[in-house]
């Protein structure tokens, strides 16, 4: 453009008007950039070469009929006239860039520089001339770039990624702004000392980044890599960050320079903290998870084997199951926190306490001296667990049971270790709760008779190994037999017949309380359906079998199977079935009402809140406890328990039963006081279902020959 220029200048500049023509007509038939004449006052074109019209994508004719300002973009020509105006007007010259609108709707920036070529007699612009360069590719590709920088500094500043370079000869770093931010640096634009680059870094790991720089300087190392912390001056919080750089070599091969970026990567490192917290903690308590505590217990394993001996604890909460039953999770979930605060108070820094889920506990008691101190421990805790705690505003008082196994002694391994203070924790809960027991070799052998007996019991429900006993119920007037409890026994092939109590409990704690209820259920309905009319059957029916599924369908679905009428079966419950849930148990009872069944309590008198029941809940027959029926007309205070109880169920509409009747005297004792049933060993011991039609043979008998006696 200036060699275009400079032709016409020097021909405007001669003494003949022909050599400024033929230099203006020189411009206009080159083809390296476009050429407009155009009238200043009118402000329209005069002449245009074809360049402009292949530039504009406008014909000759078009160009000649449009302004001057037509074809610029609406966002230029408020910007670019008046300057254009008044640079002509005072300097006779005007350049600058021009975006113009094509007729395709696209753009095109043009390098435009104009120059006045004639004026009026009073000075002002008449005609002017233009060259006109398309600059769009020249244009586009620095948009591009600047975008390419803008995006870039945005990334370093969110990402905080700032450039470095370093003068290995002199011993000086350059850093950026972005640089300077991330190491904490004071604001400014001259170097510092590989020195005072060091001195920002924390002193835990200052050294190995100087030892990593020197080694990789020494090998001639084509880059380096380094991983360090600062601490911010303003908060004082870590800052993680992650350097890499490039090493330039100089002719002897030595590093003389290192480019290379410094990238914040705090945030990523304290989520990753986070997420390894979470992954080795427990989310309410914050104590060791599970996964945590036997990495630690192995460590404390491995001191063991170097003559450091621990103990551990495992614990769990008494009577949890039951708050959090009637109290609801939330106070429940409160209530651990607070048992967890109380056992870390009672620890050692050195000591591990951990939650391995729901109410169970663990703690490494490390560096033990004596087997004594474990006890120690383990009766401070039960101390501190056992006063009441405040919920919510409620007092809520639970206990703790405590096993306890000692390394090396008891095992030497995690597996054998957690498994000995197990069975010690088993054996304190066993024995009443609320106590500390050390494990003991002999613990392993019942475990494995408790194991085994599991193994049959699963069996025997698949192999025909159990069937139902029946005890007679009879009418205290009558002596005639009312209905038969039925009692399950289990024929094992070695062990020989074995009660309920042996085995009903284990089947409770392994899951398979359900199905050998449910067979219970539906045996005693499929035999009581073939005896006589008049005589039903009462099954007993647990707490885990209410809460386990819908209890009024499974018997509704029995008594249909079997073809036994509904008031012909009996629900025996204890007390424990009441207490878990009290609305669900009652909207049970009431549906097994709806079927037609009768509802028995059964060991009235031993809970603490059997009196509230009654009124509560929709019995037929409250059964009295042998207890009771034992000292019957030997103690004052069991005669009138049982007057009492006789009088409130006979106001309440409810028959009363005694259980455990063993002589004339109890039953005439009975009799008099105005109870309707009995059951005991006078008139017979629990019997196999094929000796009942003798058993009712020999008990309808008895009634006619004590009438005929009196």
């Amino acid at each position: 453009m200036k060699d275009l220029w400079r032709k016409l200048n020097s021909a405007s500049a001669g003494d003949h008007a022909t050599d400024h023509a033929a230099a203006i007509e020189a411009l206009f038939v080159t083809n390296i950039a476009g050429i407009a004449q155009a009238d200043c006052r009118r402000g329209r074109f005069t002449r245009v070469n074809a360049r402009l019209c292949a530039m504009l994508g406008r014909s000759e004719q078009e160009l000649m009929t449009l302004g001057l300002s037509d074809m610029q973009h609406p966002e230029e020509a408020g910007r670019v006239m008046p300057d254009f105006i008044k640079a002509m007007a005072e300097t006779g010259h005007w350049e600058g860039e021009v975006r113009h609108v094509l007729p395709d709707g696209g753009d095109m920036w043009a390098l435009i520089s104009a120059t006045v070529t004639a004026r009026d007699e009073d000075g002002a612009p008449l005609r002017s001339i233009g060259i006109i360069i398309d600059v769009t590719e020249e244009r586009r590709t620095y948009e591009k770039a600047r975008e390419y920088a803008e995006a870039l500094r945005l990334g370093q500043t969110v990402g905080r990624i700032g450039t470095v370079r370093r003068d290995l000869v002199n011993g000086v770093i350059l850093i950026e702004p972005g640089m300077r931010e991330i190491m904490a640096l004071p604001e400014g634009d001259g170097p510092i000392t590989t020195k005072e680059w060091l001195e920002r870094i924390i002193p835990e790991d200052r050294r190995h980044v100087a030892e990593e720089m020197r080694c990789a300087y020494e090998t001639n190392a084509p880059g380096i890599s380094l991983d360090y912390r600062t601490r911010c001056p303003r908060t004082g919080k870590l800052r993680y960050i992650e350097l890499r750089a490039r090493y330039q070599f100089g002719s002897d091969g030595k590093a003389v320079f290192s480019t290379g970026v410094a990238i914040d990567v705090t945030e990523r490192k304290e989520a990753e903290q986070r997420l390894a917290h979470a992954a080795h903690h427990d989310s309410l308590t914050d104590l060791p998870n599970r996964t945590l505590f036997r990495r630690r217990l192995d460590a404390a394993l491995a001191r063991g084997r170097r003559g450091v001996g621990f103990a551990l604890l495992c614990l769990d909460l008494d009577r949890f199951k039951v708050v959090n039953d009637t109290l609801g999770h939330p106070v429940g979930d409160r209530l651990l926190l607070a048992a967890s605060e109380r056992l870390k108070a009672e620890l050692r820094e050195t000591d591990t306490l951990a939650r391995l889920g729901g109410d169970e506990f663990a703690i490494i008691q490390s560096f033990l001296l004596e087997p004594q101190e474990a006890a120690a421990l383990a009766r401070r805790l039960i101390e501190s667990l056992s006063q009441p705690f405040v919920i919510d505003g409620q007092h809520v008082v639970v206990g703790v049971s405590i096993g306890i196994a000692l390394a090396p002694q008891d095992a030497s391994e995690s597996e054998g270790l957690l498994s000995a203070a197990d069975l010690a924790l088993y054996r304190a809960k066993s024995d009443g709760r609320g106590i500390w027991r050390y494990f003991e070799p002999a613990m392993n052998q019942r475990m494995h008779e408790r194991r085994q007996l599991e193994l049959d019991l699963r069996r025997a429900l698949i192999s025909d190994q159990l069937e139902l006993y029946y005890q007679p119920i009879v009418d205290v007037a009558s002596r005639r037999v009312k209905s038969f409890e039925a009692l399950l026994r289990w024929d094992h092939p070695q062990r020989g017949q074995l009660s309920p109590d042996l085995f009903v409990p284990l089947a409770e704690e392994i899951g398979l309380i359900v199905p050998l209820g449910d067979w219970v259920l539906r045996k005693a309905c499929m035999e009581a359906a073939g005896w006589p009319e008049e005589i039903g059957v009462a099954v007993n029916f647990s707490a885990v079998q209410f809460q386990s599924r819908p209890l009024a369908p499974q018997i509704a679905s029995a008594l249909q199977d079997s073809g036994l009428r509904p008031d012909r079966f009996e629900v025996e419950i204890t007390e424990s079935v009441l207490i878990k849930d009290k609305e669900a148990t009652l909207a049970t009872l009431r549906a097994l009402k709806a079927l037609g069944v009768r509802i028995a309590m059964d060991d009235f008198g031993t809970g603490y809140s059997s009196l509230s029941y009654l009124q509560t809940f929709p019995f037929d027959k409250v059964k009295i406890d042998r207890s009771f029926t034992c000292n019957l007309d030997q103690s004052r205070k069991s005669n009138a328990i049982v007057k009492a109880v006789v009088s409130l169920c006979d106001g309440l509409d409810m028959a009363v039963l005694a259980e455990g009747v063993e002589t004339e005297a109890q039953l005439e004792a009975l009799r008099r006081e105005g109870c309707s049933q009995a059951q005991g060993f006078l008139f017979s011991r629990p019997v196999a279902a094929q000796e009942l039609p003798e058993l009712l043979q020999r008990l309808n008998q008895t009634p006619a020959i004590t009438i005929a006696a009196e």
